[in-house]
């Protein structure tokens, strides 16, 4: 059975949407800032906590501004944490980290090589 790739539906439509602002960039000596940029975007689209089975309803598609600000992150209250709990915030912490590291490397991918989804 063929790989499907790591992005499919709206996730693929959005990030192959993108590739005229990264060839700009590329071209424009920014690369890097045009996938950091395309890379916040997709974010703000598909929060890191929405699982990359799911998509999102065309309401929350249709009403993000990628001009707002990004809501700061909080980590764990330390202090208000026992041992057992304290733990098990920081393996969510660690797979939240893990994940984010993934997407935004698939997504790099199928920017930098001009891949299709199902090479990355």
């Amino acid at each position: 059975m063929v790989n499907p790739g790591a992005f499919q539906g709206s996730r693929k439509t959005f990030l192959q949407s993108q590739k005229v602002d990264y060839q700009a960039g590329v071209v424009g000596g920014y690369a890097a800032d045009a996938l950091a940029q395309i890379q916040r975007k997709y974010l703000k689209r598909y929060p890191i906590d929405l699982l990359h089975s799911e998509e999102p309803s065309p309401e929350w598609l249709a009403g993000v501004d990628d001009e707002a600000a990004d809501e700061e992150q909080e980590g764990p209250d330390l202090d208000a944490l026992d041992e057992e709990e304290l733990a098990a915030a920081m393996v969510k912490l660690e797979e939240r980290g893990a994940l984010l590291r993934f997407r935004k490397a698939v997504s790099h991918c199928r920017h930098v090589f001009d891949l299709d989804a199902y090479h990355c």
